[in-house]
C-alpha cells in the first residue's frame, strides 16, 4: 500500500505550511523541468463556504517547498504556476496547485542572445544567476567556445541544447540545477520484497553506427570520425551484451555532421566516442517501485534481492548500482507514499540525451563590425539585427562568386571583394545551425542604393575611395568606364567605337619587348617638349612628305652625316 507518511512531510507555499493536503504528485525526470500537482480542501484555501479563488489564487508564482521532517531541509523547491477550482456535484471541491521546479525560471520566454569567448561554466552559471536559480556548474568540456548563439529559444531549452550537442549531464536534483557530472552520492540499499516492492529488469537496442563528418576552414581539413563498435567502460555486461547486439543488426552507419563545432581531429574523436555512450546508456535499465522518501533524480540505488535457498537460508544477491533518471512521488489521499522509477547502471559516464528541437536559423540581415582579419582570411565580423551592445559573430567567411587557388596562384584566386564596415550584409548559415553563420552578399538601403536607372542600364563596381568600373548599356552611350575619383579614367566608347584614356598627369607605357601602335591616323599635340631618348638605330619611313616647321632647329652630329635628295633641295 505504501509508507503512511502524513506526519513525516510538509508543504510550504509562498514560505507558510499548508496544515494538510489530500494528495501530492511529483514527477522527476533528467533533462526536464519537474512537475507536481497538490489537491488540497477548501478549507486549506480559504473558506470552504467561498467557493472562488480570491485567497489561493494569491500563491500563483510563489514558491512550493516540500520538506522531510525527519532532516528538516527542503525535498523539492518549485513555483506555482496554476492555481484551479474543482466542484462536481453536490460536493465541496477542491483546490488543484500545480507547478514545476524553479527551473521553470528559465522559461523566460524565447530568446536571442550570443556568446564570444566562453566556456560552458561561464554560460549556464550566468543564466542560472540571472534567474535566480541555485545551480551546480562543473562541465566536462571546459575549452573555450569562440562563439555560440542561444537562438530563438528560451534559456532552459538553450541550456538542454547545449547539454546534447555538448554531451553534459543534465538534472535537478530537487533543490539545484547539476550541469556537468556532479560528484555521486552515496547509494541508497533497496531490497526486492522489503523497501523494493516491484522490480523489472529489461535490455533493449540502442546502440547505432554513425560517421561524424565536420569541416575545419581554418586548416582547410575535412573530418569524418566513425562510433567505436565496441562498449565503453560505462555500461555493464547487460549493457556491453545490449550494445553489441544492437550493432550486429544494425550494420549500415549513419552518415550525420558534429553538432558543436568541431576545432580538431581529437576533440572529434571525443564527441564521436561521448555521443554514442550518452545514445545507448539507457541499453540495460531498471524499473522500480518503493516506498523509500529520499530518492531523487540522481540517487543511487543498490539494488538487492533475497530468496529462500533453503530452509532456513535466505540468500542475498546483488543485482548492481544504479542511478535514477526517471523518479515519480505519489501521496495519496490516505497519506501512503509511494514512487516509481526508471534507472541505468551507476557506472554510465554520460545520461541519456535530451529530447531538443534543434532551431533552424534562416537567412537575415546583419551589419559588418569589422573586417580587420588580423590572419589576412578575407574574414569579418558582423552584428545581426537581435545582436547589442558588444555582441558579434567571430570571424566568419564571405560568400564570393568564385574564389579559390591553382597551381600558379596560392591565395585569393577569384573574385576578392570583402564588405566595408557598417555595410549591411545577408547572413546565412551552414547545416541552418546559428552557430555556423556565413555572409552571403552585401545589401544596399534606402540611403545607399541608387539602382540601375530607369532602364536598369547602368551597371558598376565601385570602391570605398571612388575607384569605378562602369557599364553602360544605353545605345545613346553605350560603352566602359575604368575611373578613379581625380578624374583619370579610361572610356570605351562602343557607340562611337573610340576609347579615351585620360590623366590628370603622367601616363607611362611600358614594354619589355616590340611597342606597335596601328592607326589609319595619328596626331600628337604636345603643349610643351618633347624629349625622345633611342639606345639603338632610329628608321623613320615615310611615304609620301615630311613637313617641319620651327622657329629654330639645331643638329648635332658626333659623326658623319649623308643626306642623299633625289630632287631639288631648296
Amino acid at each position: 500500500m505504501g509508507e503512511l507518511i502524513d506526519s513525516n512531510i510538509s508543504v510550504s507555499i509562498d514560505g507558510k505550511r499548508l496544515f494538510s493536503f489530500k494528495s501530492l504528485k511529483l514527477h522527476q525526470s533528467i533533462n526536464d523541468h519537474h512537475s507536481f500537482e497538490l489537491t488540497l480542501d477548501l478549507e486549506t484555501g480559504g473558506n470552504r463556504y467561498v467557493h472562488n479563488l480570491k485567497d489561493s489564487a494569491k500563491w500563483l508564482g510563489k514558491k512550493m517547498t516540500v520538506r522531510m521532517k525527519k532532516s528538516g531541509a527542503p525535498a523539492f523547491l518549485g513555483v506555482v504556476t496554476n492555481v484551479s477550482l474543482h466542484r462536481k456535484n453536490s460536493d465541496f471541491g477542491h483546490i488543484l496547485v500545480s507547478g514545476y521546479s524553479t527551473t521553470y525560471l528559465l522559461e523566460n520566454g524565447r530568446n536571442f542572445h550570443s556568446w564570444s569567448n566562453c566556456t560552458l561554466d561561464d554560460i549556464v552559471k550566468g543564466l542560472c544567476t540571472d534567474a535566480g536559480v541555485r545551480m551546480q556548474v562543473h562541465s566536462e568540456y571546459t575549452e573555450t567556445i569562440d562563439y555560440i548563439c542561444q537562438y530563438n529559444e528560451s534559456d532552459f531549452a538553450f541550456m538542454k541544447r547545449l547539454a546534447l550537442q555538448y554531451n553534459e549531464w543534465l538534472y535537478y536534483n530537487g533543490t539545484e540545477l547539476i550541469f556537468g557530472k556532479p560528484k555521486l552520492p552515496e547509494p541508497v540499499r533497496l531490497e526486492f520484497g522489503t523497501s523494493l516492492t516491484s522490480l523489472d529488469i529489461g535490455v533493449q537496442t540502442l546502440a547505432r553506427p554513425a560517421k561524424v563528418f565536420s569541416y575545419l576552414a581554418m586548416h582547410d581539413q575535412s573530418l569524418a570520425e566513425p562510433t567505436p563498435d565496441n562498449a565503453s567502460s560505462g555500461q555493464d555486461i547487460l549493457g556491453r551484451n545490449a550494445f553489441q547486439a544492437s550493432l550486429d543488426i544494425f550494420k549500415k552507419p549513419a552518415n550525420q555532421y558534429a553538432l558543436p563545432r568541431i576545432n580538431y581531429s581529437t576533440e572529434m574523436r571525443n564527441y564521436v566516442r561521448k555521443k554514442q555512450e550518452a545514445e545507448a546508456a539507457e541499453s540495460h535499465y531498471v524499473i522500480g517501485r518503493s516506498e523509500h522518501t529520499d530518492l531523487t533524480v540522481g540517487s543511487i540505488v543498490k539494488l538487492t534481492s533475497s530468496f529462500l535457498e533453503r530452509v532456513g537460508s535466505v540468500t542475498s544477491e546483488s543485482l548492481g548500482q544504479f542511478i535514477i533518471i526517471d523518479i515519480t512521488h505519489t501521496v495519496s489521499e490516505e497519506g501512503y507514499y509511494s514512487n516509481e522509477f526508471r534507472a541505468i547502471p551507476a557506472v554510465t559516464h554520460y545520461l541519456p540525451l535530451p529530447d531538443v528541437d534543434m532551431p533552424i536559423a534562416e537567412p537575415q540581415m546583419a551589419k559588418v563590425t569589422r573586417n580587420d582579419d588580423k590572419l589576412g582570411h578575407g574574414r569579418v565580423k558582423v552584428q545581426m539585427n537581435w545582436q547589442t551592445g558588444n555582441m558579434s559573430t567571430d570571424w566568419i567567411r564571405v560568400m564570393t562568386p568564385d574564389g579559390g587557388s591553382s597551381d600558379e596562384v596560392r591565395t585569393n584566386r577569384g573574385f576578392v571583394f570583402i564588405p566595408e564596415v557598417g555595410d549591411h550584409v545577408l547572413v546565412g548559415f551552414r547545416h541552418g545551425d546559428p552557430n555556423r553563420p556565413y555572409v552571403m552578399g552585401s545589401l544596399f538601403n534606402g540611403t545607399t542604393g541608387a539602382g540601375g536607372f530607369a532602364e536598369n542600364h547602368l551597371k558598376s563596381i565601385r570602391t570605398r575611395s571612388g575607384h569605378a568600373i562602369e557599364l553602360n548599356d544605353s545605345l545613346s552611350s553605350l560603352g566602359i568606364t575604368i575611373k578613379d575619383r581625380k578624374g583619370n579614367y579610361i572610356h570605351i566608347n562602343s557607340y562611337e567605337d573610340s576609347i579615351v584614356v585620360n590623366a590628370e598627369k603622367d601616363i607611362t607605357f611600358n614594354a619589355g619587348e616590340t611597342f606597335t601602335v596601328n592607326a589609319k591616323n595619328m596626331a600628337l599635340n604636345i603643349e610643351e617638349n618633347t624629349i625622345e631618348s633611342v639606345g639603338g638605330d632610329r628608321i623613320s619611313t615615310i611615304g609620301n612628305k615630311v613637313s617641319l616647321e620651327a622657329s629654330e632647329k639645331e643638329e648635332y652630329i658626333s659623326k658623319d652625316s649623308n643626306v642623299n635628295i633625289g630632287g631639288l633641295l631648296t
